[in-house]
């Protein structure tokens, strides 16, 4: 069922219609619950009501005849709508000429279920744009262009992408005094050593975040190719190929932190046997999740394949972001979300020797790790220790850096114990699993 803003011909509209919260679509003034549950039961949504005039816009030029549009891409995403703290997108795409046209918005990526999305239209077949007003700040969407032809409904392919933050301080809930206490601890513990740490840890229940030096850029060794890794999960929750074998390499690449398996999943699953594909769709796929501060130049230990003649980089901050989406649902929906977390726990013995030693019986630890020498070497560990107590999930996700460390595994003693301090700090506010 589509729920339209009614124009008709080749207009680009400049329209107050939704912005898509975690839990929340709001309206105009009104307030529509979708659900705080990981598949919520959503109530449809209200016809929204046109707050300007449309504006012609000029006959996008002609192509290839298709029944499905192009796109659609984002042209330009500002901090400059009416409502505090929201955005406005503005879409651009190739129209098929086939039909009418909807620009379908969601902050779901399951597929545009019916009454998880909300729709603009019906465009006429040649317009090719649209100014979207008041979506929520900080939040990944989903975009899809639906032309109806003679021959039936035909679907674009789907943009993911990441509102800005307009506000920081009104994005993110300011951490507790507890938290604030961890984060003095975490310091106190790194700045006891010489070892270059980055920290930050995320509850995922109330989106509080503490951090020490979480937006210092960083080596991310393998643990960047977590992302990647999720990035194929998405592709067989969309039915792209079947799971077996890109699931057994995602099981391994994790086990063993890969990276030659990573690499072959970058080229061949994720990247349709192009490698500049992979590592694009890649970058673009963390992006849509937020990590803007997050680059993927080359495959981890493949630096003569650098695409950008830079170096791969990441920040502690933005790896929380990207776990955080990963916990939420929606990116993955529930079933491919408890997928990644279960091959997540995969790593093999040796390789638990940060993360998973600070925590107790009863959490499940869904990590991943990364390792390099580069001038000194770097041990990251980035990862959510989680449990279920009383029909409930509480999880936090902790992401740890070291770099220049003068000896191999000097830092262990320090990831454990700010993994012990994290897991301690949790249970003390949610009890034990």
């Amino acid at each position: 069922m589509k729920l339209l803003v009614g124009l008709a011909g080749a207009f680009v509209a400049v329209v107050s219609i939704v912005a898509l919260a975690s839990s929340v679509a709001r309206v105009n003034a009104g307030n529509i619950d979708f659900g705080h549950t990981a598949t919520p039961a959503v109530t449809r949504t209200a016809v929204p009501t046109r707050a300007a005039a449309p504006t012609a816009t000029p006959i996008a030029p002609s192509h290839t005849p298709t029944d499905a549009a192009v796109g659609p891409g984002v042209m330009v995403a500002q901090c400059v709508s009416a409502d505090p703290n929201s955005v406005r997108v503005t879409f651009l795409w190739a129209p098929s000429n086939a039909g009418i046209q909807y620009l379908d918005l969601s902050v779901y990526n399951n597929g545009f279920a019916p009454d998880t999305y909300i729709g603009a239209g019906g465009f006429g077949p040649p317009a090719w744009g649209f100014v979207w007003n008041n979506l929520t700040q900080g939040t990944t969407h989903f975009a899809r262009v639906d032309t109806l032809s003679g021959s039936g409904w035909h679907a674009s392919s789907t943009l993911a992408f990441f509102t800005p933050i307009c506000d920081a301080a009104a994005y993110e809930p300011a951490p507790a005094s507890d938290m604030l206490a961890l984060r003095d601890s975490i310091a106190n513990a790194i700045g006891a050593t010489t070892i270059d740490t980055a920290v930050a840890i995320t509850d995922l229940r109330t989106g509080e975040t503490i951090d020490v030096k979480g937006y210092d850029t960083r080596l991310p060794g393998c643990t960047i190719n977590l992302f990647g890794l999720m990035r194929v999960a998405m592709d067989l929750q969309d039915s792209k190929y079947p799971e077996p074998e890109p699931g057994d390499l995602i099981g391994q690449t994790i086990n063993r932190s890969d990276p030659i398996l990573a690499r072959r999943l970058m080229r061949d699953w994720i990247g349709d046997g192009d490698l500049t594909t992979g590592i694009t769709r890649e970058n673009d796929f963390m992006h849509a999740l937020g990590m803007s501060d997050t680059l993927l130049d080359h495959p981890p230990a493949y630096p003569e394949e650098s695409l950008y003649g830079s170096a791969n980089r990441i920040t502690a901050r933005d790896v929380n972001r990207g776990l955080a989406a990963l916990w939420g649902g929606r990116v993955l929906a529930p079933f491919w979300r408890d997928y990644m977390l279960y091959k997540m726990t995969l790593v093999k013995p040796g390789l638990n020797y940060l993360i998973p030693i600070g925590t107790s019986a009863g959490a499940t630890v869904s990590h991943k790790n990364g390792f390099l020498y580069q001038e000194g070497w770097a041990d990251n560990d980035i990862g959510i220790v989680w449990y279920e107590r009383g029909g409930e999930r509480y999880g936090y996700a902790i992401s740890f850096f070291s770099e220049n460390v003068p000896g191999k595994y000097d830092d262990i003693p320090l990831g454990q114990n700010i993994s012990s301090l994290a897991y301690a700090w949790f249970v003390s506010r949610y009890g034990y699993p």
